[in-house]
């Protein structure tokens, strides 16, 4: 065949097939893009999907996580109100049981403050804050305490010291009646007048201990004094001395004296010392009262036969009376007792020492030691009052003494016991006001013929003992002796007092001294009511 007659048809064919190979690649391309769009929207809907799959995990592990924040937040809420509870508990217990228990814990230290409630609670904060609280408080109350004992004790102190200087004028008066009716006429009024002597004594007396145990001073001044008319003294300040009290015993082997800044304070503490003994022993029981001299001082030692002291008393007393604790008024009891208060608060300021143990007689022995610094060593020419007692152990003699006249020895021989009047005038009468009748005409008498003294020798023993400082007088004025009283038959028109024969004075003396012990035995109750220091 021909070229050109196959031509066309196959031109056709050729353009049909091409044509129809075109579409099929257009299709095929289509098909193809379609695909590769399908693709991409599968990719885009799985990103998606994974997306979607992703916030939902995220968002079901925030749930699970809410949730465990929810059970973790109520169980803290339940922790929080048990602990709440717990704090308010113990809050509870703080009021209503460790403060009340604190407070009672500083009024009476036995009393136990208690601690936390729940053990759980010991050594964490809240247990801190408590505890800090309770100091706070404790200081509070103290701070509190302390100022308004202070303020009590000035106002004690402040009435005191009235009461004190009007009882002391009292005493002047009641001296003054003494001295001016002391004659054999006027014995009932005399007899009555000691009566209230003694009863004015007892009221100054604690009168000065209660404004001591406050803090004041004695109220009172004297001279160089010597040691044993300070314990006269003091015998005459008790109630019922003459039949409670023996002694003093005198064992001191020099002319010992107190200074005078110390001497009311010795003789307020022996005086305060022996109406506790007198006061805790029986009726029928001696009080005995020894004065001693020590290689540091002196001693004074008295003695009694009471009921005693338990160990817990021992130890208050012990700490009362070495004055190295601060006392204050709530602490000495109801009613107050204020004698070892008193007695500590003299000792601390004077440097002295009282010490209290079981007494060979199974009550109290109380022993005062004076150092050496309150002590002095009393001129020549000075002596003790007509009441204070010759030393125990009197030196003997090297050479025969001259021989003393009958009449002045039997006037001797009648000087009275040391308790037998109220004694303390004769030795500080130049100083203080008079303190019992013993200042008045029949004590110038008797201390008038009093034999003088046979000198006595050396002693080996005194030589190791301290020395004391001499004091010299400052005025021919003696501070212990006789005063010149007017219109007696003991001075002439001038003044000048004469020299009564012996046996003039010996009935004198005696007269007296009987009708001073009836009156005062008659005056006095035989019950006491001298309140001290309470066991």
């Amino acid at each position: 065949m021909p070229p050109d007659s196959l031509s066309l048809p196959t031109v056709i064919v050729v353009a049909v097939l091409a044509l129809a190979l075109v579409g099929v690649l257009i299709l095929h391309m289509r098909v193809r893009r379609d695909l590769a769009q399908a693709r991409d929207r599968i990719g885009q809907a799985r990103q998606a999907q994974e997306h979607l799959t992703r916030e939902t995990s995220a968002r079901n592990q925030r749930l699970v996580q809410a949730e465990r924040q929810a059970q973790e937040s109520a169980e803290l809420l339940r922790e929080a109100r048990a602990q709440h509870d717990l704090v308010r508990a113990e809050n509870e217990h703080l009021i209503s049981k460790r403060i009340p228990a604190l407070l009672s814990h500083l009024r009476a230290p036995h009393v136990i403050v208690p601690g936390v409630q729940n053990p759980a609670l010991a050594g964490t904060d809240i247990d801190r804050q408590h505890r800090a609280i309770l100091d706070a408080l404790t200081r509070g109350v103290r701070e509190e305490g302390e100022r308004i004992d202070e303020a009590a004790q000035a106002v004690i102190r402040g009435a005191m010291s009235r009461v004190q200087t009007q009882a002391l004028r009292a005493q002047d008066l009641l001296a003054g009646v003494q001295q001016r009716y002391s004659g054999d006429e006027h014995t009932a009024l005399l007899r009555e007048v000691l009566g209230l002597d003694m009863y004015n004594e007892l009221i100054i007396r604690r009168v000065q201990v209660t404004g001591i145990a406050c803090g004041a001073t004695p109220g009172l001044s004297r001279d160089d004094t010597y040691l044993v008319d300070l314990v006269v003294g003091a015998i005459s300040r008790v109630e019922n001395f003459e039949q409670r009290i023996e002694g003093p015993a005198n064992h001191l082997r020099r002319r010992i004296g107190v200074a005078a800044r110390a001497a009311e304070s010795i003789l307020f503490v022996t005086a305060e010392l022996l109406a506790n003994a007198v006061h805790h022993s029986h009726g029928t029981l001696k009080v005995t009262i020894a004065v001693h001299e020590t290689n540091n001082g002196a001693a004074i030692v008295i003695d009694d036969a009471g009921v005693g002291l338990n160990e817990d008393q021992y130890a208050r007393a012990t700490r009362l009376l070495s004055g190295t604790h601060p006392v204050h008024l709530v602490d000495l009891g109801n009613p107050p007792h204020t004698g070892w208060a008193a007695i500590g608060r003299q000792v601390a300021h004077y440097g002295m020492q009282v010490t209290v143990k079981k007494s060979a007689f199974g009550g109290v022995q109380a022993v005062l030691n004076i150092p050496t610094a309150l002590l002095v060593e009393m001129p020549e020419d000075s002596r003790p009052s007509v009441l204070a007692p010759e030393p125990v152990r009197a030196p003997v003699p090297t050479a025969v003494a001259a021989p003393v006249p009958t009449a002045v020895a039997t006037v001797a021989t009648v000087r009275p016991e040391p308790v037998a009047a109220v004694p303390a005038t004769a030795a500080t009468a130049a100083t203080i006001r008079a303190e019992s009748v013993a200042a008045s005409r029949p004590e110038t008498v008797a201390s008038s013929v009093r034999p003088e003294p046979t000198p006595a020798p050396e002693r080996r023993p005194a030589e190791d003992l301290a020395p004391l400082p001499q004091r010299r007088r400052q005025s021919s004025r003696p501070t212990s002796g006789p005063r010149p009283t007017g219109g007696t038959s003991g001075s002439d028109a001038s003044g000048a007092r004469l020299l009564t024969t012996p046996e003039e004075a010996q009935k004198r003396w005696g007269d007296f001294q009987v009708g001073a012990e009836a009156g005062r035995r008659e005056a006095l109750p035989t019950e006491q009511h001298d309140n001290t220091e309470g066991n």
